[in-house]
């Protein structure tokens, strides 16, 4: 059983978390085992678009985060580091090609010389207190 018995939502704190499990057996012995877990609140890449340009493409997208207020599910998180990266086709390796960083609005923008067919996509590791998200493969 899970006390408290709701299930986590983003109205928990992040942060640190210890779980305990009690078992007990027919005799009466019991067993206590414990684990630590860092709870983080949820980030989301949106709109991702991948144009192409002269000369290039254009990576364009929204990060929002869970709002830690609650007055509504997501808000726009500014002043974090996405990366930009590429895949050429046939290969399985994904290049940085740039870091950007989110504005005010949570909106992120960077061209990019042109590297050929292959696939774009937008990564954000997280912080501390907010999980990292990884876009969908965009093809321009």
């Amino acid at each position: 059983m899970f006390l408290p018995e709701k299930p986590l939502s983003r109205w928990y704190p992040s942060g640190q978390w210890t779980v305990t499990a009690t078992a007990r057996d027919a005799t009466g012995a019991v067993a206590v085992s414990r684990t630590m877990f860092f709870l983080k609140r949820e980030t989301t890449l949106e709109g991702v678009n991948v144009v192409r340009q002269a000369g290039g493409v254009r990576v364009t997208g929204t990060l929002l985060r869970v709002d830690p207020l609650g007055r509504v599910d997501y808000r726009p998180f500014p002043g974090q580091p996405v990366v930009l990266r590429f895949r050429p086709a046939g290969s399985q390796i994904w290049r940085t090609m740039r870091t950007t960083v989110t504005d005010r609005n949570g909106w992120f923008a960077g061209r990019l010389n042109g590297q050929g067919d292959g696939l774009w996509r937008a990564e954000y590791a997280g912080t501390r207190h907010y999980a990292g998200d990884i876009s969908a493969d965009r093809n321009p």
